[in-house]
């Protein structure tokens, strides 16, 4: 898209710039590129503002977060590593000495305060790294494994959690690990871990006899609160942001990332998938984890730099040789991984699987189109049976444009017949996938913080297509539009009606 290619080529320009801000606040230029955002958002909603105005506002947003970042950096020349470049083999593989992660480490460790800003980091591309793609039982009996194993830490995000059947069995686990002298934090959005409602207000709801017995059990938890992390009232309005991501990291050795969350529902009824990784990128994902647990108030038990590298940032074990990255969307930062979706889109010749509940953001629908316009075989999985019923409404009144365009559109319903569908997935041409917690709505794009794994390693690519989608496809059927006029203006007024909720949903 033009626009993205201004914007990419405006943050590129300015970072390679070097430019000296004199006596402009970093502070001064972090609330300039807030707003330049703010503008280019207004700018995309405007139905009636014209390419020219958007290009116009993606590049005014493109050189004020350029000087932010020059300025942050201290106009210092870093080298940045494309998620797929090659990383020669010659370079050394310790984790610590990564710049982003050694960089991030002594943020941890040196900073009284970690800021938002300071969670936006670029991780670069590895080539030392082992991946599996863990869905079901398989995943389940996995990760209770590892976690039983635990000898030095167990580090969890976590955005759904409940005290149902699933979340007490993992809350009297942990609780057992913490007892034995393992170190166990848990970073989880509030809203996410059903603490914020209304019902919160008049009893003791049994997430909160769940939270208590976490704390009575010693289990470090720190809350993500999208209202009280607000430090203006503008960010405290702005509360459509929350903290999404899934993780479980072991050892600082062994790690899953992806989409399942600790609620009963999410291990019984819902298709998903974790990718367990081991080798360099367990590194990038504990750096980022513990910039977020320092964020959100956790103090750790290591204190200086030898002590944080030597508990969380062993040397990698049972390496492979994998490419992988960890890419992330920053709230009022870097949406890389939004980025990247769209760009891959782009690049797709052969073939575009998706998997996602949630395809619902405008650009999303017509880069998706495009491919199936340009001939390549496009396919999404999308939920038979919808979690949310109104976004499902969203979606479905993007199915005649896709239909259209040519796309395939494949309604899960699963070997149970559940049509319960989690997971969030890309691959293209057996040389691309992306997987984790991002889904394809406007809220998960550009409003909440989200981690997916990426990898342009062709084996993995293969066994995902193989293991996953084609599997998938078989277990699906094909949406077929309503013959009936009347049924199909319904579809389409319903996905008009909540389109307005694309943002928030």
């Amino acid at each position: 898209m033009k626009i993205m290619r201004f914007a990419a080529m405006g943050i590129m320009l300015g970072s390679l710039s070097g430019t000296c801000f004199g006596s402009e606040s970093l502070q001064s230029l972090q609330e300039t590129t807030q707003k330049k955002y703010a503008d280019y958002n207004k700018i995309l909603g405007n139905s009636t503002a014209t390419v020219e105005q958007k290009i116009d506002a993606a590049k005014a947003y493109a050189e004020a977060k350029a000087a932010y970042e020059t300025a942050r950096n201290g106009n210092s020349q870093v080298q940045s590593v494309t998620p797929g470049s090659e990383m020669p083999a010659s370079q050394p593989l310790s984790v610590s000495n990564e710049s982003s992660v050694g960089t991030t480490i002594d943020k941890v460790v040196n900073q009284a305060t970690i800021k938002e800003e300071d969670l936006d980091v670029k991780f670069p591309a590895t080539n030392n790294n082992s991946l599996q793609l863990k869905m079901g039982e398989d995943f389940w009996q996995n990760v209770t494994k590892d976690i039983q194993n635990a000898s030095s830490s167990i580090h969890i995000q976590m955005f759904g959690m409940e005290g149902d059947k699933t979340g007490w069995e993992f809350a009297k686990l942990l609780a057992a690990k913490a007892k034995s002298g393992v170190e166990v934090c848990i970073v989880a959005d509030r809203s996410g871990a059903r603490m914020e409602g209304l019902k919160n207000i008049y009893k003791n709801t049994e997430e909160e006899k769940l939270f208590k017995f976490y704390k009575d059990n010693g289990v470090k938890v720190v809350f993500y609160d999208r209202i009280s992390r607000g430090t203006s009232l503008v960010k405290k309005l702005d509360f459509f942001h929350f903290d999404h991501r899934k993780m479980f990291i072991i050892d600082g050795k062994n790690a899953y990332s992806g989409g399942y969350t600790l609620q009963q529902p999410s291990r019984e009824a819902k298709h998903d998938m974790m990718v367990n990784v081991q080798g360099s990128i367990v590194g990038q994902m504990e750096a980022s984890y513990l910039l977020n647990f320092r964020y959100n108030g956790g103090t750790l038990a290591a204190k200086s730099r030898e002590e944080v590298v030597e508990k969380y940032f062993p040397e990698p074990e049972n390496n492979g040789s994998a490419n992988a990255s960890l890419m992330l969307n920053i709230p009022r930062g870097r949406h890389e991984l939004t980025d990247t979706y769209l760009s891959e889109i782009d690049a797709a010749k052969n073939y575009l699987y998706i998997i996602n509940p949630y395809i619902t953001n405008d650009e999303m629908v017509a880069k998706i189109c495009n491919a199936a316009k340009r001939k390549v075989r496009v396919d999404i999985v999308v939920p038979g049976s919808a979690e949310n019923p109104l976004n499902d409404m969203n979606m479905r009144g993007h199915f005649e444009e896709m239909l259209k365009a040519g796309v395939k559109i494949h309604l899960y319903q699963g070997e149970k017949k559940l049509g319960k569908l989690h997971a969030k997935g890309l691959i293209r041409d057996d040389e691309f996938v992306s997987i984790g917690s991002c889904n394809m709505d406007t809220m998960a794009l550009h409003g909440n913080y989200e981690q997916n794994i990426v990898s342009r390693d062709k084996t993995f690519v293969q066994k995902v297509r193989r293991d996953l989608f084609e599997k998938d496809f078989t277990v699906s059927t094909l949406y077929q539009p309503p013959t009936s006029w009347l049924e199909r203006m319904k579809i389409k007024l319903k996905g008009n009606a909540t389109q307005l909720l694309d943002r928030v949903d």
